[in-house]
């Protein structure tokens, strides 16, 4: 994505929030944000657990689906979810990346090889993806020589963990924070365009996070870095 168009898409929908009605039929006063990335246009068929068809369903995109925002040198909770949360009966926080994520490719770029000069808005949005990928780095969750729709696909997932892991700390602990990846190009499994849990509450094991799912829950549970 160059530079135009990136600023463009910081300077309008960085903090849109919508309400999605398909899940819900308003009867309960539950309520679950998805914290979702703006570059894409989400909209799975039924409700990533543990939403249901009850529960009243608000969508926040922002880019790369940051939950943070940069305030004072600090990362605090993005104004539009602490907003939600003294609005609603918030039960749930689910943070939903995508494998062609646009917005960590460009980060990856930057950090690679950063621009001589980027406008402000690009700069101020992307820094704190930069330094997920910095720590993608340190940590071996990719290297130089990990082939690149890899290390892109691998930065989703590890931007998706660091989010709930950010939120867990952020929120009470009667929310539910879950962080999924939309597939889109069938690097979890056989097909695209399904969506994985990923994290739960902090925890990034699979099998753990099978353990603290209900019996009776169909959930796809999967990981690139584990």
């Amino acid at each position: 994505m160059n530079d135009g168009n990136l600023e463009s898409v910081v300077e309008s929908v960085q903090d849109w929030v919508g309400s999605e009605r398909d899940w819900t039929d308003g009867s309960s006063s539950r309520t679950a944000l998805v914290i979702s990335c703006s570059m894409e246009g989400w909209n799975p068929q039924e409700p990533l657990w543990p939403v249901d068809a009850a529960w009243n369903l608000i969508k926040v995109q922002t880019l790369g689906n940051q939950a943070w925002r940069r305030h004072e040198g600090e990362m605090v909770l993005d104004g539009n979810i602490e907003h939600l949360r003294t609005q609603y009966d918030v039960g749930a926080v689910l943070v939903v990346g995508h494998t062609k994520c646009t917005v960590l490719e460009d980060a990856h770029e930057e950090w690679v090889a950063p621009a001589s000069q980027s406008p402000a808005g690009i700069k101020a949005r992307l820094d704190p993806l930069r330094l997920i990928v910095r720590d993608g780095f340190k940590e071996g969750t990719i290297t130089e020589s990990t082939p690149l729709r890899t290390v892109r696909c691998r930065l989703v997932e590890f931007n998706v963990h660091r989010q709930v892991q950010f939120l867990r700390q952020a929120l009470p602990r009667s929310i539910t924070v879950a962080g999924y990846v939309h597939d889109q190009d069938g690097v979890y499994g056989s097909f695209p365009d399904n969506w994985y849990l990923v994290a739960l509450d902090g925890k990034i094991e699979p099998q753990t996070i099978r353990t603290q799912l209900p019996e009776d829950t169909t959930v796809h549970v999967a990981s690139l870095l584990r």
